[in-house]
């Protein structure tokens, strides 16, 4: 387990939603540590484009692929979330 602490952004009219990291584990390996999902297409039918914008503290710091689960499985419960407001 990990703590990760962020401020959260919703940009409504492009349906673009960034968790900016402020604190946390993440923070101790990364200067910046952004998770962007953008929701693309009709509300029924559209497709989830993620990106990660980070900057290393170090250049050994390997890239932030272990947290591509977590991002995966918050856009999943997004999904589960909009379909079922649908």
């Amino acid at each position: 387990m990990e703590v990760f602490k962020e401020r959260v952004e919703y940009d409504d009219a492009n349906r673009i939603m960034k968790l900016n990291g402020l604190e946390g584990d993440v923070m101790k390996l990364y200067k910046v540590y952004t998770s962007i999902y953008e929701f693309v297409g009709k509300k029924k039918q559209g497709v989830a484009k993620l990106s990660i914008e980070y900057e290393k503290r170090d250049p050994s710091v390997p890239a932030p692929t272990k947290y591509l689960n977590l991002v995966s499985l918050f856009v999943e419960e997004a999904d589960a979330s909009l379909v079922k407001a649908g």
